[in-house]
């Protein structure tokens, strides 16, 4: 939105799930962490108090697939910190979340009553954030207990009056004891961790959403009145101050924001780094804050905060749309990566990689040296979170309401792929079956008819790689499984399991009820119960096409299911090692079955009737969650 009238902002709007654990959330409110939550460095919005957003390796080589999701009632956009066993992060719900670093789990929740959109800062046993109403809080880090809380002031006017996109909130940078903040009244604040006495305030001439940086004694922010202030961070008095060209603008000349400075800026070396509404990306002497040099995104919002590693300055555009590094030394462009939307979150560096969301839905993953795609994963909904890497997993958030954590690949990543084959649609009971090969393209799983499958399935049955195959139709090719005759006959199918693979199963299950795949006819008489437990171990004795309700198992929640609905061919439950759901008569429709590999890995059945005949956009997202789901 950053005024171009011929591209517009992508935002692919999910409805999102119901609320994992929710109930578990709330009982758990004042349950502990494992480990002494808060302890250690300081955590905190880009890193660290001067916000280069450089982050500690390994770097997130390759996507591994999804470590968990977590499901909030609002937008994320608030950046996740990692601090200890815990992930803290803020929903426009209005809470707060710590979530179980390794499983996504609820430790505890406060509910701030007023979105939050600040990214929290971890320090002295405590969690810091502030929330859209204008309160900061101070949260005990174990118990989510308030500790206390003080007034930032009410909003400010803004100086045309129907500027947009004002998402985000200041985020608090801890140093030395002290916290530093921006307020929707104009000023920056200092208060005392320990109690949130004020110990100065920093009067701007706008609302203050831009987080402060804090390096040497100084404190540099920017404000919606185009300019970027530094001030003393022991005292508050002002250093300098440097007018972007958006503070000579009128928004309302234009019809569109050209003068905010949301971004946060980055202190490193002799430099200040920030980017600019007005589309300009500047480098300031740390010092005088004269202008050292400047870089014209031609118009395009520079919403997304700099990071900077190894003499580059990585930062996205709105509709620009694209990703670049600049030299930090010159601002000469070293390499520029298109995106499929605007880029309002901050990129993250680690070792080789940078790291970067955008509007579109898409996470990207981009050598360092050359701009060049390493990986990409998609939601598909707006990612104006930054991501986070910590320890080999990739923390964000979306608009979908979700908070996300990628596994690292560790030089093996997920394989994906989907089966379609239109010679045998006849055969296939799956409704919206093209929707849902469509839906995995277009998330980078390779189409695969059924001899490329077989293909497939035989090359990781013999390298083990970590793989997933989603079945778009319910049709198991032949000579892939047990045929109804062969009793203990072993399968490709089966070997695949057996080697570590996963199959993601949305109809009704493989050869249990067959149809000709030439002409579609189908026989009663032809239902094989017992072909699920030749072929997969599964009994399905008690199954048959009567439709049931099904309730989603706790085991399912985890797995990205919510809710109930109605299915058949249900399983036994004692057959299976995780029954998803289960229907009104005991029996396991939604199932996982394990053969010895990792977890996540397996056959997983979900059942058609989870969508019914037009798949939302919303069931489809959770087949995703389900089929990349590997749990550590």
């Amino acid at each position: 939105m950053s005024g171009r009238t011929n591209r517009a902002t992508v935002h692919v709007a999910l409805t999102g799930l119901t609320a994992l654990l929710a109930g578990c959330a709330a009982r758990s409110e004042q349950r502990g962490s494992s480990a002494a939550a808060g302890a250690g460095p300081a955590a905190m919005f880009r890193g660290g108090p001067a916000h280069d957003g450089r982050y500690p390796g390994p770097a997130i080589d390759g996507y591994g697939g999804l470590q968990w999701r977590f499901q909030t009632r609002g937008p994320v956009t608030a950046t996740p910190t990692v601090a200890g066993d815990l992930v803290y992060v803020g929903s426009a719900d209005g809470r707060l979340y710590a979530l179980r670093r390794a499983t996504g789990e609820p430790a505890w929740t406060f509910d701030a009553r007023s979105a939050i959109a600040s990214t929290a800062a971890v320090a002295e046993g405590k969690v810091f954030v502030a929330a859209r109403d204008g309160r900061l809080y101070a949260l005990d880090a174990r118990t989510g207990a308030e500790r206390w809380r003080a007034s930032l002031g009410a909003d400010r006017p803004l100086p045309w009056g129907h500027e947009s996109g004002d998402f985000y909130v200041s985020s608090p940078a801890y140093a030395g004891g002290t916290l530093y903040v921006g307020g929707g009244d104009g000023n920056v604040y200092a208060l005392a961790a320990s109690d949130g006495a004020v110990r100065w305030r920093h009067a701007t001439g706008g609302r203050v959403r831009s987080s402060p940086a804090v390096e040497g004694g100084l404190v540099v922010v920017g404000s919606a009145d185009g300019v970027v202030y530094a001030a003393d961070a022991r005292t508050g008095a002002a250093r300098w101050t440097f007018a972007t060209l958006g503070a000579s603008l009128e928004s309302g000349s234009f019809g569109f924001d050209r003068r905010t400075v949301q971004a946060s800026p980055a202190i490193v070396g002799d430099r200040v780094f920030v980017g600019a509404r007005d589309g300009f990306v500047y480098a300031l002497d740390r010092a005088t804050g004269r202008l050292a040099w400047k870089f014209d995104h031609e118009i395009s919002w520079v919403n997304s905060s700099p990071a900077v590693a190894d003499g580059a300055v990585y930062v996205g555009t709105s509709d620009g749309w694209f990703v670049q590094a600049l030299d930090a030394a010159t601002g000469a462009e070293r390499w520029r990566t298109s995106t499929a939307s605007a880029v309002w979150g901050s990129p993250a560096v680690v070792d080789s990689f940078v790291y970067a969301g955008e509007a579109a839905g898409n996470v990207l993953a981009l050598d360092a040296r050359t701009g060049a795609e390493r990986w990409r994963w998609r939601v598909g909904s707006r990612v104006f979170s930054s991501p986070v890497p910590a320890a080999g997993t990739l923390y964000f958030g979306a608009d979908d309401g979700a908070v996300y954590a990628l596994n690292a690949a560790r030089g093996r990543p997920l394989r994906r792929a989907v089966f379609w084959d239109a010679r045998v649609a006849k055969a296939a009971r799956l409704p919206g079956h093209e929707r849902i090969r469509a839906f995995f393209q277009d998330r980078g799983y390779a189409v695969l008819d059924a001899d490329s499958l077989a293909a497939f399935l035989r090359a990781r049955a013999a390298d083990r790689s970590p793989s997933v195959v989603v079945f778009a139709m319910d049709y198991l090719p032949s000579g892939l499984g047990t045929r109804p005759s062969g009793l203990g006959e072993e399968s490709l199918l089966r070997s695949y399991l057996e080697a570590g693979g996963k199959v993601l199963w949305l109809g009704v299950p493989p050869l249990l009820f067959p149809r000709d795949p030439s002409t579609g006819a189908q026989n009663l008489k032809d239902i094989d119960r017992g072909a699920t437990l030749r072929l997969l171990g599964v009994d399905h004795a008690r199954g048959n096409f009567d439709v049931r309700g099904a309730t989603v198992t706790p085991a399912g929640e985890r797995w990205g299911l919510s809710g109930w609905w109605t299915s058949n061919w249900g399983a036994d439950p004692r057959t299976v090692t995780q029954a998803l759901a289960l229907d009104d008569e005991g029996q396991a429709t939604a199932w996982v079955r394990s053969y010895g590999g990792p977890a996540g890995s397996g056959f997983v059945r979900i059942p058609a009737q989870t969508w019914g005949e037009a798949p939302a956009a919303a069931n489809l997202l959770m087949l995703q969650v389900a089929a990349e789901y590997f749990p550590r």
